[in-house]
């Protein structure tokens, strides 16, 4: 389908969905790039969003790269770009709950039965809080300790807007009906 965040859903690319929103909570955001996503980093350019292109490594050590390429040693809130259900009130639980919590990182985990109703597959299931769940792919990690394993507050939210992390034709299939659904009922 080519490059993942530029996807369309909906007619819009599916970085757009999460730039947007960081934006809008007063977030600026900067996007990690890589060789094998020249087109992401053009819409970027173009968008006058900043960007960091990475070696491409893997998804874990692009993000590394990134934080110590930025020089990040507090808190780094990190969205992958291809969660197009995320919305200010989730930033604003996953940040308050962080902040509460104590813990130098936090990881956001969805029910994985939220996936299966809505034909998405699971590819890693851990049980948080006596439910079996996923990740969301919102993560936030300490920059100074990006390269060690970090004590971290597994937040379960329960809203099936963010199980769409789209990786297949069907997951795209399903988002596109799923976010017209709710786009119809406001």
């Amino acid at each position: 389908m080519g490059e993942k965040g530029l996807v369309r859903l909906c007619d819009r690319p599916l970085i757009e969905y999460v730039i947007s929103i960081l934006e809008e909570s007063g977030f600026e955001p900067v996007v990690v790039t890589t060789p094998r996503t020249p087109y992401t980093a053009n819409y970027c350019r173009t968008r006058e969003v900043d960007q960091i292109c990475t070696e491409g490594a893997g998804y874990v050590e692009d993000i590394a790269e990134a934080v110590e390429i930025l020089g990040e040693e507090g808190p780094v809130l990190i969205v992958c770009a291809d969660i197009p259900g995320l919305c200010k009130d989730h930033l604003d639980q996953i940040l308050s709950s962080y902040d509460a919590g104590g813990k130098p990182a936090c990881s956001v985990w969805i029910p994985a039965y939220r996936f299966e109703e809505q034909g998405c597959r699971v590819n890693y299931t851990k049980e948080i809080a006596g439910t079996h769940a996923s990740p969301a792919g919102l993560n936030i990690l300490l920059g100074s300790s990006i390269e060690d394993e970090q004590d971290e507050l597994c937040l379960l939210i329960d809203d099936p807007a963010l199980v769409f992390n789209v990786n297949t034709r069907e997951e795209l299939t399903a988002a596109e009906e799923f976010f017209k659904s709710r786009r119809d009922k406001t």
